[in-house]
């Protein structure tokens, strides 16, 4: 058995600096629980809907408070996807607040699908 610990101690020692690679970093803005909250979020201000409004719809629609406004809080930027729904393209960004352990999502709206095609993102 001692034989199989010391194994796997130099891998576990080596991935130990990956994953504490990333940089806490000062965030604000309106962060959403779940990505498809925040998707929902920026489609609602895209169609005209005003920050407060939009978070409120999509809260209703959840049945809890899962999109709110954090004015700089500690965060780890986490993984960053480049998505399409209902022809608009956005960008989603995960985070791990570091009071709360827990991840959120932000967003940018960067147009309409035909709108994007000739644009470098």
């Amino acid at each position: 058995m001692k034989h199989l610990h010391v194994a796997f101690a130099p891998i576990f020692l080596i991935s130990i600096p990956f994953a504490l690679a990333a940089e806490p970093v000062r965030v604000g803005g309106y962060f959403c629980d779940t990505r498809q909250d925040q998707m929902a979020f920026l489609s609602l201000r895209v169609a005209g809907e005003n920050e407060i409004m939009a978070a409120n719809a999509v809260n209703k629609s959840a049945g809890k408070q899962t999109c709110a406004d954090y004015n700089s809080v500690s965060a780890i930027p986490g993984v960053e996807n480049v998505v399409t729904t209902d022809g608009l393209v956005l960008k989603v960004q995960s985070f791990t607040f570091l009071l709360e352990n827990a991840e959120k999502w932000a967003g940018t709206f960067f147009g309409m699908l035909n709108q994007v095609a000739d644009k470098n993102i």
